[in-house]
């Protein structure tokens, strides 16, 4: 069983068993870390599938999880890559995570782009989004089955791109899949009440033939530890500069999808293999091995933990 992070450790000793998170627009949510989770009752019908093309970049066709609606769109060409977005907490298929990152794909390649919207169990409280990420995953990982059964894909024709509990989704669709997609990339993949949860109910790095993780707030909303078969740390995956005063986590935590949208458009972000982010700003890692963050056509050659530095506004990317 993988070590609890140093940073949560404290959590055990604290007389009080609650915290406060806040979702991308900063409302609070009340968590209580000892309490069980509810009862999931999400059903196939609660997630809606937003498909998007470069021959129709703008106006979705809007899809059930039944595969029929697929087969017979105008738009779907099974000889692209499918790449489905993943949103978090709070959010759904209007949420800027999914517009920037659709809108550069569709600029960058030729792709097939599905929206997952799964804003009705991903709402509410933060303790009943949880709770919805394993059925949600399944039903994701049943649909991308039943797509590369029907239309004989390989594990290489499928992307799958999570941000926070969007992430913990992702992995569990490949999880069923038993890893036969191609890349999952976790954007701040969500840590608050995943400190101590095994792989099967979180990213891991078996969840595809390649995981590349992207931490940008591993103090406060996102997972400290590493998850991918490739972590990267944009300024050491913590606060992020440019966010100001980002007592909530917000800001740092969504420069995660802001980072990988600029990277489909500006070809990555090179960071360097190393063993920590001091070691990387004292200047001890620049004759590493480097990867990719993000871009088209991700690094799959990679492993272990990398870092880099951003700028504090877009473009962030120093290269």
């Amino acid at each position: 069983m993988r070590a609890t992070p140093r940073k949560y450790q404290c959590l055990l000793s604290l007389p009080r068993r609650y915290l406060v998170i806040h979702d991308d627009e900063g409302n609070p949510s009340v968590i209580d870390i000892l309490a069980p989770l509810p009862q999931a009752r999400t059903s196939r019908s609660d997630i809606t599938l937003h498909f998007y093309s470069q021959d129709n970049p703008n106006d979705a066709e809007d899809l059930s999880m039944d595969m029929s609606e697929v087969f017979a769109s105008p738009n779907y060409d099974p000889s692209r890559l499918n790449v489905f977005i993943v949103h978090g907490w709070a959010n759904d298929h209007f949420s800027e995570v999914n517009t920037v990152i659709r809108e550069a794909f569709i600029d960058a390649m030729d792709v097939n782009v599905f929206v997952v919207d799964w804003g009705g169990p991903a709402g509410g409280s933060y303790r009943n989004a949880v709770a919805n990420v394993p059925r949600v995953g399944t039903f994701l990982g049943e649909y991308i089955g039943e797509l590369q059964e029907i239309f004989g894909l390989d594990p290489e024709d499928f992307l799958l791109v999570g941000y926070s509990l969007g992430a913990h989704v992702a992995g569990r669709a490949g999880s069923l899949l038993n890893g036969s997609v191609g890349t999952i990339v976790g954007l701040d993949p969500a840590g608050p009440l995943y400190w101590f949860t095994g792989p099967r109910n979180r990213l891991d790095p078996t969840d595809a033939q390649f995981v590349q993780v992207i931490h940008t707030n591993d103090y406060i909303l996102g997972y400290a530890g590493n998850l991918g078969t490739v972590d990267i740390r944009p300024n050491g995956g913590g606060y992020q500069p440019g966010c100001g005063f980002d007592f909530t986590g917000s800001c740092s935590h969504s420069r995660s999808y802001l980072y990988f949208a600029e990277s489909l458009i500006s070809g990555g972000f090179t960071a360097w293999r190393c063993s920590s982010y001091s070691a990387f700003t004292s200047g001890a890692c620049f004759s590493n091995w480097v990867t990719r963050l993000g871009g088209v056509l991700i690094d799959t050659s990679a492993f272990g933990s990398y870092y880099l530095d951003t700028n504090r506004q877009s473009p962030f990317s120093q290269d």
